[in-house]
């Protein structure tokens, strides 16, 4: 017998980080499913911690008349277990299932309210738990997912919902805010579950959070779809296949004065650098579109913060030091969780002693958003004002003027790209979360030495970068293969 494909909260969630997953997870083929990614052994642990996080703010938060609906396996049963409490008039339903049609729904707790239903004068609020500090969207359909499916089951849409989050703060959820992207989405959803593949997409979340990442970028590959256009988003993707622009030959080709405000949001600048990408990608060229001033200060530092999310805790600030004289790793590591503070404290003494002209150079906006974070939560001095006016986002400025031929633009893709190797085992970021995480269990510190090797390459991957800007960004010009900067980049700084 087959098992019934039920619409669920987590298919919104897929298909917020990749539109694919549920549908490969529904209709992949056994040599599609050869590429799919095999979840890391953290990632499955991550899982298992927001279950016992989930269960131990059951239990200290919601007192008095909790019951649970113990698993089977069967949603129509566990449903029908579900509604016989719910009839009951229960204070608190934990784990319960609902249940209409194929649309089925596993809200971490359900919670009897005052109001009319048809129960008589109650009726019940979806409540999710979650091990994250900050509510995201797709916290919020899926609250939006179970609310439509308690308005089927109790007569009654409940206006609001609730979402205790990793520091077990309650944040009510005004439902109504996200009804009109919940009915897009799913709609997109059920065309999904018939069968109707959607078109090609390229995230970084494909790859970073989903499973299907390698089979997203073949199709978009061997489809030559306009997916592989750099910071190109999916309505604007639509519009210009509606336009008849579905390849990348079609979109270096395409008419940019005529196809200028014909739908929302193609207006003919960003046409225009539409059009450069995919003759990018077609002819292997790097385009310099613009020119920016990136000065060479006495002293330039390159900065790079390691994190873990899963903590939200910053626990490796690294630095590389560059003057005409020498070039140095500096780093700041916070072995355990706790000592975040005290990591922070050493960096801020450490910049009183910066003096002279220097400018931070970082990769995006990561940085700058992490030390208001820290600043935050620990304080700061005068110098750290100083510290963060010198800071330069290099992606700013790279992404503003060059054109290549990526249709990612993080900095391993560039630096990879112009020909820095990353020397460790940690090639990512999400590797590094990982190998941290098995640091904090066994305090092996190789693991640790692992993760600042991988710091190290990625502060001086940014200073390639920067050499490279500074030496062949500097007028509007376009570079064909071999390039001339094979060989090496000149630097002004030492080794």
């Amino acid at each position: 017998m087959l098992k019934k494909d039920y619409l669920t909260a987590s298919d919104y969630y897929k298909f917020l980080q990749c539109p694919h997953w549920p549908y490969y997870d529904r209709f992949a083929s056994d040599e599609e499913r050869k590429l799919k990614r095999v979840l890391t052994e953290p990632e499955e642990k991550r899982m298992e911690d927001g279950l016992l996080h989930e269960k131990r703010v059951v239990e200290h938060i919601f007192e008095g008349d909790v019951r649970e609906v113990t698993m089977s396996g069967d949603m129509e049963s566990d449903f029908a277990v579900t509604l016989e409490l719910m009839k009951k008039g229960v204070e608190f339903i934990y784990q319960g299932v609902l249940v209409d049609g194929d649309w089925a729904g596993r809200p971490d707790i359900l919670k009897k309210v005052e109001g009319e239903s048809e129960f008589g004068k109650w009726q019940y609020i979806p409540v999710d738990v979650k091990s994250a500090h900050i509510i995201q969207k797709y916290h919020r359909l899926q609250l939006m997912f179970y609310a439509v499916l308690l308005e089927r089951i109790q007569g009654t849409f409940p206006s609001q919902g609730m979402i205790i989050n990793k520091d077990s703060i309650e944040h009510v959820v005004d439902l109504g805010n996200d009804i009109t992207e919940f009915k897009t989405i799913t709609e997109e959803l059920e065309k999904i579950r018939v069968g109707e593949k959607p078109d090609p997409v390229l995230r970084k979340s494909c790859f970073d959070v989903g499973v299907w990442g390698a089979l997203c970028e073949h199709d978009a590959r061997v489809s030559h779809d306009i997916a592989q256009l750099y910071n190109v988003d999916i309505k604007k993707l639509k519009a210009l296949r509606g336009l008849g622009i579905r390849t990348i030959e079609d979109a270096a080709e395409m008419d940019v004065t005529d196809l200028d405000g014909r739908a929302k949001g193609l207006r003919a600048h960003g046409l225009h650098v539409a059009k450069m990408q995919a003759q990018s990608l077609i002819k292997r060229q790097v385009i310099v579109r613009g020119v920016e001033d990136l000065e060479e200060p006495e002293m330039e530092i390159h900065f790079d913060i390691e994190s873990d999310p899963p903590n939200d805790t910053d626990y490796l600030l690294g630095f590389l030091i560059r003057t005409k004289e020498k070039t140095e790793y500096k780093s700041f590591v916070a072995r355990r969780l706790e000592d975040e503070g005290r990591m922070w404290a050493d960096f801020l003494e450490w910049i009183s002693t910066l003096d002279g002209r220097y400018h931070v150079v970082h990769y995006a906006s990561y940085e700058r958003v992490r030390l208001d974070v820290l600043e935050r939560r620990y304080g700061k001095t005068p110098h750290l004002d100083i510290f963060r006016e010198r800071m330069v986002d290099l992606k700013t400025i790279v992404t503003s003027t060059v054109i290549f031929p990526e249709y990612f633009y993080g900095l391993k893709y560039l630096a990879k790209f112009l020909g820095y190797r990353w020397r460790g085992e940690v090639q990512g970021g999400g590797q590094s979360v990982d190998v941290f995480e098995k640091y904090i269990e066994t305090a092996d510190e190789s693991m640790m030495d692992q993760i600042l090797i991988y710091n190290e390459d990625d502060v001086r991957a940014t200073a390639v970068l920067a050499d490279w800007y500074r030496a062949y960004a500097k007028k509007v010009t376009t570079y064909d293969e071999p390039y001339p900067w094979v060989n090496g980049i000149e630097s002004i700084y030492a080794e």
